[in-house]
């Protein structure tokens, strides 16, 4: 390899290293602990978490398999199976689910907006809302 090829190789490896901690930096700085964590199954919001104190809301009964308010596990349909999501630490993670890989479970806690978790395999989109963006009633041009 020539000189250029290195520095060009060492300057795309240091803009890729500073993007990837401001990425994280803004992810860190953007958590919430007053807004909601949506639980949604194939497109519909089928329960809603508080942020502060883990309270849930049922928006669709029949897609809501059990809440368990003592130890905060909620557990909602999925494609393949229930989809078992825990409360702690103002923020929610999925602890147990069926699915090839388990990716929805390694995915961790999330209390960021910015940080969906997402089960592809059952249908299931777990996003945080800003208690700001739930009071909009609609949007000013």
């Amino acid at each position: 390899m020539r000189r250029n090829d290195l520095l060009l190789i060492g300057l795309v490896l240091a803009i890729s290293f500073g993007l990837f901690f401001a990425v994280q930096m803004l992810e860190a700085r953007s958590r919430v602990e007053d807004g909601s964590a949506e639980v949604l199954y194939q497109g519909v919001m089928v329960l809603s978490i508080d942020l502060e104190d883990g309270t849930p809301t049922v928006h669709e009964e029949a897609y809501v398999i059990e809440i368990d308010e003592d130890e905060q596990v909620y557990v909602v349909e999925g494609t393949l199976g229930p989809v078992t999501i825990a409360y702690e630490d103002h923020g929610v993670n999925v602890i147990d689910q069926t699915s090839p890989r388990d990716i929805c479970e390694h995915q961790g806690h999330t209390n960021s907006p910015y940080k969906a978790l997402t089960c592809l395999p059952n249908d299931v989109v777990i996003r945080i809302r800003r208690a700001a963006d739930e009071d909009t009633d609609g949007i000013i041009q």
